[in-house]
């Protein structure tokens, strides 16, 4: 518990997502005859900005801005970023330029066309990239290989969730953690950890009427109301870059996917950063992740939402690595 007080673990609030359940499930149904009365050229428009082409292999790539930037440190090791639903890779950018000490990639599965291809092909990268062989790397230092640098996975809502699962089956050294949750879906009487099943099913046919207003209302509850007023949501990502069966593909994965009972297996340390007012993935929800991870570390982020990292990147990026170095000297202390 010393460890959880030196990085943060006040609960200030827990924040009901019950309004932000109606407004993008079943309240998408007010947008049904507006949606009637498009011509056609405009849902073919719409159709087109949202339908890019399927592919569900899931993409992992290089960081954009080195590959092995001059600080870079085996030590520190690498990082998989995976993102939230309907968020793409780019929301990591500024983080991932405050941590030029490790080395960087990113799965982007906005494509793909159903849970498993999700699930499956990011197993896949993380093996690679666990086991020193990661796609597309070059292959001119044989030695790497055979002793391949730590693996952090870092995710956020969704990617958090992927992440958890990952970790569970020993494919992690260290989780970075943003906004996440071990079961997205939750029975009336834990309304105060997730959101009702129905309401998330809901979004799914007013994704394929109106995608543009379910992302739209989506971004907004990510964020606060003194948030919005500040102009946050301002620092996301323009496009979302996930096509609308990518889209369903992620919702049907966040009713269907519970890790709660694999937490204890999760041996690696743990980070966790989450908003004391976080309307898509409740406070409460890192607290069950950090009562089942042994080596869970819970960082406050107070009276931010569900983007805790947003406009904070330096200062995240600080925590993780400051947390990071702690957690590699008690796994490997210096001989006496």
């Amino acid at each position: 518990m010393e460890r959880d007080a030196e990085y943060g673990g006040k609960l200030s609030e827990e924040c009901s997502t019950n309004s932000a359940a109606r407004d993008l499930g079943h309240g998408t149904t007010h947008g049904d005859r507006r949606v009637a009365e498009q011509s056609a050229e405009q849902r073919a428009k719409q159709r087109a900005k949202h339908s890019t082409p399927i592919d569900t292999a899931v993409v992992l790539q290089p960081g954009k801005y080195n590959e092995r930037p001059l600080a870079y440190s085996k030590k520190s090791g690498s990082i998989l970023w995976l993102s939230g639903w309907s968020m793409p890779p780019a929301v990591f950018d500024d983080i991932r330029r405050e941590l030029p000490d490790f080395r960087h990639f990113y799965a982007d599965y906005g494509s793909a066309e159903s849970p498993g291809a999700i699930t499956e092909s990011v197993r896949r990268l993380a093996l690679s990239l666990r086991t020193g062989a990661p796609h597309g790397e070059p292959s001119s230092e044989p030695h790497e290989s055979a002793a391949p640098a730590p693996l952090l996975i870092a995710g956020w809502s969704l990617g958090g969730l992927l992440a958890l699962r990952l970790a569970s089956e020993g494919l992690a050294a260290g989780l970075v953690l943003f906004g996440a949750t071990a079961r997205f879906v939750r029975q009336p009487a834990e309304q105060q950890s997730g959101w009702a099943p129905a309401s998330v099913q809901a979004m799914i046919p007013a994704l394929r009427q109106d995608a543009d207003r379910v992302l739209q209302q989506f971004r907004r509850q990510m964020f606060t109301k003194e948030e919005r007023r500040d102009g946050l949501g301002a620092g996301l990502p323009e496009a979302s870059g996930w096509s609308v069966p990518g889209l369903i593909a992620g919702l049907e994965l966040l009713v269907s996917e519970d890790v709660r009972d694999e937490l204890p297996d999760i041996h690696c340390p743990a980070l966790l950063i989450h908003g004391t007012h976080d309307k898509i993935c409740p406070y409460g929800a890192a607290l069950e992740i950090q009562a089942g991870v042994p080596q869970a570390v819970l960082v406050e982020a107070a009276g931010c939402g569900h983007v805790p990292f947003l406009q904070k990147e330096r200062q995240t990026a600080e925590t993780i690595r400051s947390w990071w170095n702690d957690s590699s000297e008690r796994q490997n202390p210096a001989p006496v």
